[in-house]
């Protein structure tokens, strides 16, 4: 049995496995990006940046709008909403310069150990992320 009453089931794991699977991914490219950007190979990065901006925008408003609600303050939406616009585009920017330098450097990425090294990470990191979502209070309470 898990935390939440339920077994260890099919169901239970095939909902997991997209959301992790899909962060690791996003985040071995951010990692790519990192590793572009510090080594000065993210060739065009001017050019991309007003769309990764463009894209914090569209987050901003989206989340704006999916947090409103009746029983929260206003502070409490628009600091989310903040946190939520500057962790998109922090992800957005990183991802895209790591897609990028993947596609342009393939030899690069994908024949050495690199990768292998960079989604053992990502995927700690996904598994760091899913649970803090989920204790962040208690943990917040704590820590207090």
């Amino acid at each position: 049995m898990n935390t939440r009453g339920r077994s260890l089931d099919v169901e239970t794991v095939g909902q997991a496995v997209v959301p992790v699977a899909g962060s690791t991914v996003l985040l071995t490219a951010a990692f790519l990006g990192i590793l572009a950007l510090l080594t000065n190979r993210a060739t065009g990065f001017a050019d991309r940046f007003p769309y990764y901006v463009l894209l914090m925008a569209v987050g901003f408003v989206v989340a704006l709008f999916l947090l409103e609600r009746p029983t929260l303050e206003g502070t409490q939406i628009l600091v989310a909403t903040l946190g939520l616009t500057l962790t998109t585009f922090v992800v957005v920017t990183l991802a895209g310069e790591g897609i990028t330098f993947a596609i342009k450097h393939p030899d690069e990425v994908l024949v050495s150990n690199l990768i292998m090294y960079l989604v053992s990470a990502a995927l700690i990191a996904s598994g760091l992320v899913f649970w803090s979502v989920r204790h962040w209070r208690e943990y917040a309470t704590y820590v207090r």
